[in-house]
């Protein structure tokens, strides 16, 4: 095979690995609210924010001190350290009172969620509260969102340990060595490939795109020497998963291509 064939056949490696849906995070980011509670082993939401990210219609009335929400056909009507509430003139009871703190509303996830036909989970491991309506989608940080981010020390030394999978032969305890770095199923994935494939010993790093307090990407790319008169393009695609209390390594994905002069 001729080397433009080869770079022909490198590039579509490339485009696949690019554009395949499973490795795309575009599809997979909802709308994201802060300032989530939990008070009394409930969680409440800033009802604004959240009705406003539902695509919904939201009043404040200052002198009843109430705030209307309407959503499609739904017009739900609360007022602050009331424990009942209307939806379409019928009375709804709420177990914790809408309240004000800083200037901003307070209600129950859940008691929100299924007013408007939709549900209310909670990931005690994420801190968040994930309430879906139809097809729309908010997830409510109780905890900023930024002590999930990982530290510049943690993927400098992620980075050195996916440089150092490139040949495991001089590895004796694999799993041992790379366990505080690598998911178990990114590991058993190097030990069948017998290293990560196609990789390249790259040290510039890019910024951290992050899909949610538990997943985060990065793309590195450079080029190298290939031969006296052409280069290679490297590009590397790390996805990194929040496990057992830390940042690790998901997966690693490298695709190559020979750039021709």
């Amino acid at each position: 095979m001729n080397k433009s064939k080869i770079a022909l056949t490198l590039s579509l490696a490339c485009t696949l690995l690019i554009g395949n849906p499973a490795l795309s995070l575009a599809n997979d980011i909802s709308n994201t609210v802060d300032n989530g509670k939990i008070e009394n082993g409930r969680i409440l939401i800033p009802l604004r924010a959240v009705s406003e990210s539902f695509d919904s219609e939201v009043t404040w009335n200052q002198a009843k001190k109430s705030i209307t929400i309407i959503r499609g056909k739904r017009k739900l009507v609360l007022e602050v350290n009331s424990r009942t509430a209307l939806l379409n003139n019928a009375t709804l009871s709420l177990e914790v009172p809408a309240k004000i703190d800083n200037g901003i509303t307070y209600i129950p996830a859940r008691f929100f969620a299924e007013t408007f036909g939709g549900t209310a989970l909670w990931s005690e491991q994420e801190r968040k509260a994930t309430i879906t309506i139809g097809l729309a989608q908010v997830f409510i940080h109780t905890e900023p969102i930024k002590a999930w981010r990982m530290s510049q020390d943690r993927v400098d030394t992620l980075n050195e340990k996916i440089n150092e999978a490139t040949d495991l032969s001089n590895f004796s305890q694999i799993r041992t060595y790379f366990r505080p770095y690598f998911t178990d199923s990114f590991i058993n994935k190097i030990i069948h490939s017998k290293g990560i494939k196609n990789n390249a010993i790259l040290t510039k790093k890019a910024d951290i795109t992050y899909s949610s307090t538990t997943a985060a990407r990065m793309h590195q790319s450079a080029y190298f020497e290939s031969g006296p008169t052409h280069l290679e393009l490297v590009d590397r695609y790390v996805f990194y998963k929040f496990v057992d209390g830390k940042w690790k390594v998901d997966d690693v994905n490298v695709g190559r291509q020979v750039i021709e002069p």
